[in-house]
């Protein structure tokens, strides 16, 4: 049925739609945020429908934007235009937030500094919309959303998803096309299908004006197939006599009813048309400067085509745009982009649109305009981020003479557009750049650490050390910043390809430098090469407080994790973490994600090292998401193998084996060595924990004999299932399958001075059956440091309780046990839990029912977010920390208080200070 009009046109045959919008606005209004796709063909109605959520907003304040053809390689332009409202609120975001805006949207002129990372830029339009939403709930809405520009989409769409607990509304109207945008993943669609039959016909009369003849109606009906927009011009076109031939396409015959409307107008009137088709921004005192002849006349003529403001003019809808800039010819579209690139003049705010036109509006090699391009890519980058830049130099790269100079352009857009998350397109541009063979040494160098870089992250990372390889034998002729960059990550690959033995190119390629001065890469060099000379029996020099200082100083996120590696191999731990976390806190301050995910593989392995299993779960989610979102999906595979281990711990056994197992069927094809071991150590230490020890040791054997001379870090991890082999061969009672391997662990703690390293070869020791096992078991305790991977020593308490009891001295064993039992508990290895209660009922106690720790009952999400308020952050930092809104953290905040029985952060404090020691940020 065909709604009836009132008081204003309200959009006919869509009563379904309109109830579904309605309840979604209600939903909003009420603190339940979220976002709606609505998705259809061209002119289906989804601008009216938009315009009528605008009306029905009661109570809401409205804001608009929509994507325009012309500008989707112009980043943050559809943002721009729906937080212009906003902007004087960008002063009370995060100083690093503030910045991030104020960058992209043009405000900051002076910087030199890169462009702010895209979550950033993405986190600080949450914040801004959330701040703005406080005073009154927000509806966004966003047309032509597949027009949008690419930063525009990403920023917009992390906001959409991240709302639940705000009043703020996304409406976005997108075609049904999977173009570039036409995703939108995750969020839920609102499919528009043509109008039903009765008010199809209504709308075809209304506009026809009752000429129709019976048959003519009906063919416009079958053409139109319910289309609002069809219905509307299709009358106007129809030639004397009627419709002839076959219906074309419906989009193809919208535009030919556009485009035939252009015939009937004066060159002036075409020229101030193709040129707002070809500006986008709809600047009038542009379009004034560009044009040959005066505006007035024109603008008047115009009025149907275009909706005409003060300040500004727009078409009344995109398909006009299309239809005129289309129906010009080649030649004329590029006249017109010129006449805007001059227009545009020398504004420094406006080079790279200018240089963009300039780019549209040359025709084969131009140099200039190249370099131009080239230079507005800088700008961009600064500016938009990596993913506009990688367009410009695209663009310049094309327009390059051939030589040296295009094939440098084409590397740097590769290398930009690997910056952006787009791997896939990264390597295209690279192999076109390749097959130019007019490289410079120092881009081919760029090439191959690029090359390097994505085998890293998205292929072989073996492929990566065969890359960097010759690199780093020429470290000794490499400046000492290159230096350290090739060899961390060349260090990085050796890790996720178990390759422990690529840790001898390192140090032979640092050996014999020349390492005077305290520059912090000199210092680096200094500090791996002392690790290299420990490795091979060689005292080092102490690092003087001078060198300390320096290297905890460092506010690059890679090098301080590279640093905290270093540390590690020479036993300082508590340093490695320190500088670990710092690089984690250092990499949230910028808002870097792609740097996020690669810190927190090694702040998750220290987090489930010291027992902190539900921080380091937290973690390893938002580690995996990032990677994901960053096309990093080596690093997916190994937050998955990290989250197998961890759901093994807490007896989650049908989670552990979903995730091993999809581990497990990727890795191996790409030579994720670590990813391959860590899950199938899981898989191991599950049915270790529930008994059934010839099942753990078919996942526990080596998966090959590491080279014991390596990084000492590597080589451990390498090695780190080898008490779990000897724990399951021993309960097998064939301890001689283990041998071979325990030799080899036990000469390699020999060589790291490591207590914990020698306190589990000794409980190794104990369990293959020699005659001094009790003593071997106590002097394990002893080496156990106190407070370090505590898992690891209850699990050593639980052994030495076992063998005490059935050496039929239950007395001795309760005390083992229970302690055991104790810790199991606190840190949530329900698995581990269970078998030492069980080992406490076989020596005749009765286990007390499970305690049940309090910060128990949180998430992952919220004990770091209790921990982060404890430890003094405020609401807005913590919500920087983890990528959501203010609004959000206040809504865990009181899910936390409710679940503990707290009234306030001073008891929270106390409810989490013993256990303080973590960080709280992702």
């Amino acid at each position: 049925m065909a709604e009836p009009l009132t008081g204003r046109d309200v959009p006919r045959g869509r009563t379904a739609e309109r109830a579904a919008i309605r309840a979604f606005l209600d939903k909003a209004r009420a603190g339940t945020g979220g976002a709606l796709v609505l998705r259809g063909e061209p002119g289906i109605g989804k601008s009216t429908l938009l315009d009528d959520s605008a009306e029905q907003a009661n109570g809401m304040r409205v804001l608009r934007t929509a994507g325009v053809e012309p500008e989707r390689d112009l980043g943050h332009a559809t943002m721009h235009r729906l937080l212009q409202p906003l902007l004087e609120g960008i002063g009370g975001l995060p100083p690093a937030q503030a910045t991030a805006l104020d960058t992209v949207f043009g405000r900051r002129t002076d910087s030199e500094d890169p462009a702010p990372d895209r979550f950033l830029v993405a986190l600080a339009t949450l914040t801004l919309l959330s701040d703005a939403a406080r005073a009154r709930p927000l509806l966004c809405l966003i047309d032509d959303a597949h027009w949008a520009d690419q930063p525009s989409v990403d920023a917009l769409l992390f906001a959409a998803r991240r709302v639940g607990a705000e009043p703020i509304a996304f409406l976005i109207a997108t075609r049904s096309a999977d173009g570039e945008h036409g995703g939108f993943p995750s969020l839920p669609e609102l499919r528009l299908t043509g109008l039903d039959r009765g008010s199809a016909r209504e709308l075809l009369r209304e506009h026809a004006g009752g000429s129709l003849a019976p048959t003519d109606e009906e063919l416009l009906l079958r053409t139109a197939a319910g289309n609002p927009l069809a219905l509307r011009e299709l009358p106007a076109s129809l030639p004397p006599g009627g419709p002839r031939g076959a219906p074309l396409p419906l989009v193809d015959r919208l535009q030919e009813t556009f485009a035939a409307q252009l015939h009937r107008l004066s060159d002036p009137a075409r020229e101030l048309l193709l040129l707002a088709a070809a500006d986008g921004s709809g600047q009038l005192s542009l379009l004034r400067r560009a044009a040959t002849e005066d505006l007035e006349p024109a603008l008047d003529e115009l009025r149907g085509l275009l909706v005409v403001d003060p300040h500004s003019v727009r078409f009344r809808h995109p398909l006009v745009r299309s239809a005129v800039f289309h129906a010009a010819s080649l030649t004329r579209r590029k006249a017109a982009h010129l006449a805007l690139a001059a227009a545009l003049g020398s504004q420094p705010a406006q080079s790279h649109r200018r240089a963009w036109h300039l780019g549209q509006g040359t025709d084969g090699p131009d140099e200039a305009v190249a370099a131009e391009l080239e230079r507005a890519a800088e700008q961009e980058n600064q500016r938009a981020g990596p993913a506009a830049a990688a367009t410009a130099l695209v663009r310049a790269a094309e327009l390059s003479p051939p030589g040296p100079d295009q094939a440098r352009r084409l590397v740097e857009a590769s290398i930009a557009t690997w910056r952006s998350g787009d791997a896939t397109r990264a390597v295209q541009r690279l192999e076109a750049a390749e097959r130019l063979d007019t490289h410079t040494p120092d881009t081919r160098i760029r090439v191959t650490m690029l090359r390097a870089l994505i085998a890293l992250r998205a292929g072989d990372p073996t492929d990566t050390l065969h890359l960097l390889q010759p690199f780093v034998r020429a470290v000794p002729m490499l400046d000492p910043t290159s230096a350290v960059e090739v060899l961390m990550l060349y260090g990085e690959a050796s890790y996720h390809a178990g390759a422990p033995g690529a840790w001898r190119d390192i140090i032979e390629a640092v050996e014999n430098l020349p390492l005077a001065g305290d520059e912090p890469d000199v210092v680096l060099l200094r500090l791996t090469r002392a690790l290299g000379r420990v490795g091979a029996g060689t005292p080092p020099p102490a690092l003087s407080d001078t060198e300390l200082g320096v290297l905890e100083r460092l506010t690059d996120s890679w090098r301080l994790c590279w640093a905290g590696a270093l540390f590690w191999g020479l036993g300082d731990l508590e340093r490695c973490r320190r500088l670990r976390r710092r690089a984690l806190e250092r990499a949230n301050a910028l808002g870097a994600v792609s740097t996020i995910a690669c810190v927190l593989v090694f702040v998750v392995a220290d987090e489930i090292a010291a027992g902190r299993f539900q921080i380091a779960t937290g973690l390893a989610e938002d580690g995996r998401q990032h990677a994901a979102d960053t096309g990093q999906p080596n690093l997916v595979s190994w937050f998955d193998s990290a989250l197998a281990a961890l759901a093994g711990l807490a007896g989650g056994e049908a989670a552990t084996r979903e995730l091993a197992d999809r581990v497990l069927a990727e890795p191996v094809r790409r030579g994720l060595v670590t990813a391959t071991l860590q899950a199938r150590q899981a898989l191991g230490l599950v049915e270790l924990a529930a008994g059934r020890a010839e099942q753990a040791l078919q996942y526990l054997r080596p998966l090959d004999a590491p080279d014991t001379t390596g990084h000492p870090g590597l080589v451990g991890f390498m090695l780190s299932n080898v008490p779990d082999l000897v724990e399951a061969a021993y309960r097998l009672g064939q301890p001689e399958l283990a041998a071979e391997p325990l030799g080899r662990f036990v000469r390699w703690t020999e060589t790291t001075g490591s207590p914990e390293q020698r306190a589990l070869a000794t409980r190794c020791q104990a369990l293959v059956g020699t005659n001094e096992a009790e003593k071997a078991f106590r002097r394990a305790l002893d080496l156990h440091p106190v407070g370090e991977q505590p898992v690891v020593r209850a699990r050593t308490q639980l052994l030495y309780g076992e063998y005490l009891r059935r050496a039929r001295r239950r007395g001795d064993a309760r005390p083992l046990l229970r302690a055991a039992l104790e810790s199991f508990e606190h840190l949530g290895a329900k698995a581990w839990a269970e078998r030492a209660r069980d080992e406490l009922r076989a020596t005749g106690e009765t286990p007390t029912n499970p305690t049940r720790d309090t910060l128990t009952t949180l998430t992952p999400q919220e004990l770091r977010i209790a921990r982060a308020a404890a430890e003094g952050a405020t609401n807005r930092e913590i919500a920087a920390q983890l990528f959501v809104s203010p609004r959000t953290i206040d809504y865990h905040l009181r899910k936390i208080f409710q679940k503990t029985g707290i009234t306030s952060r001073v008891e929270l404090i106390l409810l989490t200070l013993p256990n303080a020691d973590q960080p709280s940020g992702s």
